[in-house]
């Protein structure tokens, strides 16, 4: 290890080139050969390589949720948010970080029961509201992943750039081609195993981490009240409304999450994974959060020193021995590959949800490779983490209510026309809200890139993610009521949806789908034949 400092102050002991080669290179074969061990299962199933359904018990579903809920960019943004509001900050990204995860516990099974394929929201959208907003959905989970691995790429960039003399560009293209390999081969069960071994191994090097630096940085009483970040903000306050309410419904898009949530054995192992993965999830989050107070106070970061609080982690990385800079980026990489199989897994399932699942799943996996060429081409153009994150979450928040309300069997006569309008009417709430708070038209509506960020003195990013999803449920009803009264005005029929209700409550009510699902996907994809499920082809 080379012990030299930048000058900045924020880099910390570089690691050399040989050591960060070894570490980088040596912690991508494990995982590479972890991945293809874990394919060999599912490699010559159709069932588990595509979907993995009823697969997966209470811990291993509950390390994965840990798993589709970080990414090395937690180094980055928890820090920043506990450099500006404080103890409140971080506890309340924590909180809205692993929240939502209960959301699944109630939402999953109401999805199984509406949707026959017992796979994804796409699909049941599909099921629900027909074609049209099949295609706006799976274009948006898309992008929304696109948007994910951006925003890891970008992040493992910088941290590559921080920690070592590497160029960046050489380990992050391996990264994605190490991820590409063993969920090519394995698919969504490789990826699922993969993130349970991954995510213990992350949390022994966390609290390693954590066990490290209370050791070594030890703030005295006068150094925490003179850097404050103890009391509560008004910000911090916010933060639990905003950050809760962004992640919550961003989280519906992320194809990772339902893949995770159909993978569970049954309902109950669902609610027992969500409230395992919550405390898993806010454990982690508060301690890397604290890592921002934690340099105001020892004094290796300060406002005025002119290092970003996004950096805040990596000045206490600083003033450590040049092995905990080692051990950051081998924890750094195991969360990288962890995140990016994850978003790789869920845009193949997006991809391949988009066409109906019947184009040949290697065209779709190839497409998946090829689109990870702009990614790392956006990666390398540093956009900010943060403002990458919000701009998805604020889309999220004005266009997945609609799509929601038709699990509801009263409000069955909503059209899918009434739900594209409500999508749309979200993001018009939120430019109209930006115009009468900010005063004017050019200032409120770039309210919908969020060009302040976060951090604002005022509430219009508050507003924004209030107005967001209450506008899009006031268009949908408007408009289904005006739909509803010019077709009753012309003497048809109204609309209402009729859709089989699918009770798989417990293991012992419901077949045992995965198998099933494996063995109609294996015989009609030429995997494997057995007479007894050939006739579920036809």
């Amino acid at each position: 290890m080379d012990d030299s400092s930048s000058s900045s102050g924020s880099s910390g002991p570089k690691v050399s080139s040989p050591a960060a080669n070894a570490l980088i290179y040596m912690t991508l074969i494990c995982f590479l050969g972890l991945g293809l061990v874990a394919g060999w299962r599912s490699h010559r199933n159709a069932g588990l390589f595509l979907k993995a359904i009823r697969s997966q018990a209470v811990w291993a579903l509950s390390l994965n949720f840990l798993a589709v809920n970080i990414g090395s960019g937690i180094f980055f943004s928890l820090p920043e948010v506990g450099t500006i509001a404080g103890i409140t900050g971080v506890f309340a990204y924590a909180f809205a970080s692993s929240a939502p995860l209960f959301a699944f516990a109630i939402v999953g099974p109401l999805f199984r029961r509406h949707n026959s394929k017992q796979w994804s929201m796409t699909a049941y959208i599909m099921e629900r509201y027909g074609r049209p907003l099949h295609i706006l959905y799976g274009v948006i989970c898309t992008l929304f992943v696109g948007m994910y691995m951006v925003s890891e790429l970008t992040t493992i960039y910088g941290v590559f750039q921080l920690l070592t003399p590497l160029h960046p560009l050489v380990p992050m293209i391996i990264i994605c081609v190490v991820t590409t390999i063993y969920t090519a081969f394995g698919g969504v069960f490789a990826s699922l195993m993969t993130d349970a071994i991954q995510c213990i191994l992350i949390f022994v090097l966390i609290i390693v981490a954590v066990i490290v630096v209370a050791v070594n940085v030890r703030p005295s009483k006068e150094d925490i009240e003179r850097a404050g970040l103890v009391k509560p903000t008004k910000m911090g306050g916010e933060l639990f409304a905003i950050l809760f309410l962004a992640i919550l419904f961003s989280n519906m898009y992320h194809q990772g999450f339902w893949q995770r949530t159909f993978a569970s054995r049954n309902d109950r192992d669902l609610r027992w994974a969500t409230f395992f993965g919550f405390w898993l999830v806010f454990v982690i989050t508060a301690l890397v959060g604290m890592a921002g107070p934690l340099a105001a106070w020892a004094g290796t970061w300060s406002p005025d020193s002119g290092v970003p609080g996004s950096s805040a982690f990596f000045t206490i990385i600083a003033s450590m021995d040049g092995w905990v800079s080692g051990l950051t980026l081998v924890l750094t990489t195991s969360l990288s590959c962890c995140a990016i199989d994850t978003c790789q897994t869920a845009m193949f399932a997006s991809l391949f949800d988009l066409v109906e699942e019947k184009a040949n799943i290697w065209v779709v996996r190839a497409v998946v490779v090829i689109l990870n060429v702009p990614i790392i081409l956006l990666a390398m153009r540093a956009p900010d983490i943060l403002q990458v994150y919000l701009l998805a979450d604020l889309l999220a928040s004005a266009t997945i209510i609609p799509v929601l309300l038709g699990l509801f069997k009263r409000l069955n006569f909503i059209h899918w026309m009434d739900a594209l309008v409500g999508c749309f009417g979200g993001i018009i709430a939120v430019g109209a809200f930006g115009q009468a708070y900010l005063g004017n038209r050019h200032d409120g509506w770039r309210l919908l890139l969020l060009d302040g960020g976060l951090y604002v003195d005022d509430e219009r990013v508050l507003g924004a993610f209030c107005f967001a999803p209450l506008g899009s449920v006031v268009f949908m009803f408007f408009f289904a009521a005006l739909r509803m009264g010019i077709t009753k005005a012309l003497g048809r029929r109204q609309y209402w949806h009729v859709g089989k209700i699918h009770r798989y409550e417990s293991d012992e009510q419901c077949p045992n789908i995965a198998k099933d699902e494996a063995a109609r996907a294996s015989i009609c994809s030429g995997v494997e034949h057995t007479d007894e499920v050939t006739k579920q082809c036809t």
